[in-house]
């Protein structure tokens, strides 16, 4: 087996484990996101001392905001998937509801049961993420990073045959 297949075995194998196990994963992700936010404005900091060294005036300001968000993304990591949660099920909800006033304002007599579905969907799904909170956007990242691994290691997979 060649180092492709590996990588495209290796790929698949993760993203079923995130999907079996998407909590875990979903945290990972949010603490790997930590990581790169702080490596990320530590070398932001160093390229602005050099700067400011040769004279050129730049601010300091979006490279410790950085630091200061990838640190907090490391030590509460549930905080930042709260956040994601309400961010993301409260557009889910509002999309929804916009969905459903477009739809009766339209003046449709009868508008498509599958688009109320979908709307109504939206919403219901909304609401448990908000209620679910952390654990909720955690099991969301993972799922969704899952099948991103899956598909990227039988894209390898095709590309090495």
């Amino acid at each position: 087996m060649n180092s492709t297949k590996f990588s495209a075995v290796t790929s698949i194998l993760l993203g079923v484990a995130a999907i079996i196990l998407p909590y875990l994963f979903g945290t990972f992700a949010v603490m790997m996101l930590g990581c790169v936010m702080l490596a990320s404005g530590i070398v932001a900091l160093l390229y602005v001392n050099a700067a400011r060294k040769e004279g050129i005036p730049v601010s300091v300001f979006a490279p410790w905001v950085q630091v200061i968000a990838g640190m907090v993304i490391l030590i509460w990591p549930g905080l930042t998937l709260w956040i994601v949660a309400v961010i993301l099920g409260g557009g889910l909800i509002l999309s929804g509801i916009t969905g459903l006033t477009a739809l009766r304002d339209s003046g449709l007599v009868n508008p498509p049961v599958l688009r109320k579905i979908e709307l109504w969907s939206s919403i219901v799904l909304g609401a448990l993420l908000v209620l679910l909170g952390s654990t909720g956007s955690a099991i969301l990242l993972g799922i969704v990073l899952g099948i991103a691994l899956i598909s990227s290691g039988l894209q390898q997979w095709r590309l090495a045959a």
